[in-house]
């Protein structure tokens, strides 16, 4: 019989150091997404490691504090799995900025099975053969999304700091105004696979609706609903889209607001997903050759 496997990733619902900052820093945000669908003090993308994790290895996920935990997957968990004592399998993970103390990336080099990209390969002073990939992209085998004459509709996928304050939300609902779907990061990973995979084209605020979309192979554009809008983008971003052989480029919320900019933004994305698709294959392989040492529980 198979045993489980115990998996860490950010969920302020199981963690009360996470909640305690969820509601000192972004309770206005929570608070307004508690109203609209999805579970309040989830992410879909940190979410998904369980998905993710079961479909994939054959085994039964539970969620572990960090230093009980058998793997870190989906999620820029790197740093608090350094600071707060991480013993796991590292597969996928990535990092929020590339700073990391080189003793501290030294004593876990040889826990890491993969991780999200090039950049954070670097600062952890991996070896170039080391595999990269965000486990988010292992749901193109594991749920496809519809033929492509099958779908409909633009959706935006906002980030849960999004909601913070009233001008964000006042973004939204002038892009949800018109014609584009809103879709809240506290969905379920399964609810958002679903969308993503029965969309035409979807702008995300934050990174996981982008890596799921390419998944799906949906056209995706990273959208700024900062104001003013943000031109440059995080590193995680840049690791990210390096993995798959992208440059990244927010693009400003203003810009979709007519068709004729919502048309050019979804022709940007279908050409970033042609550039990109023979390399999430390839990514995807690697992944599941790389989970190998997950999936003997037994």
């Amino acid at each position: 019989m198979t045993t489980p496997i115990n998996a860490f990733w950010w969920s302020p619902r199981r963690d009360l150091r996470a909640l305690a900052h969820e509601l000192r820093d972004h309770a206005p945000a929570w608070s307004r997404l508690a109203l609209g669908r999805g579970r309040a003090f989830t992410n879909h993308g940190d979410e998904l490691s369980e998905l993710v994790l079961t479909e994939a290895l054959g085994r039964r996920v539970r969620w572990a504090p960090l230093g009980r935990e058998d793997v870190v997957a989906i999620g820029s968990a790197i740093v608090p799995y350094l600071t707060r004592g991480g013993v796991g399998q590292i597969w996928g993970t990535g990092l929020h900025t590339p700073d990391v103390p080189a003793d501290r990336a030294a004593a876990v080099r040889d826990r890491v099975l993969a991780i999200r990209g090039p950049l954070a390969r670097a600062a952890l002073g991996l070896p170039e053969s080391t595999q990269i990939g965000d486990p988010g992209l292992l749901v193109r085998s594991l749920r496809p999304g519809l033929p492509r004459e099958r779908r409909r509709g633009t959706v935006l996928v906002s980030h849960f700091t999004s909601h913070m304050t009233a001008v964000e939300r006042r973004t939204i609902s002038a892009i949800c105004s018109t014609g584009v779907r809103l879709l809240p990061p506290t969905l379920t990973p399964a609810d958002m696979l679903a969308e993503l995979g029965a969309a035409e084209h979807v702008m995300s605020a934050g990174m996981h609706g982008v890596i799921l979309a390419h998944s799906l192979r949906t056209p995706a554009t990273l959208v700024s609903l900062k104001s003013p809008a943000a031109t440059e983008a995080a590193f995680k971003y840049h690791d990210y889209h390096q993995s798959v052989g992208l440059d990244v480029h927010p693009t400003p919320w203003t810009s979709v607001l007519d068709a004729d900019g919502r048309h050019a933004a979804r022709e940007r994305g279908e050409r970033d997903l042609a550039i990109a698709d023979a390399r999430i294959d390839e990514l995807v392989e690697g992944l599941f050759r790389s989970a190998a040492p997950l999936r003997s529980g037994r």
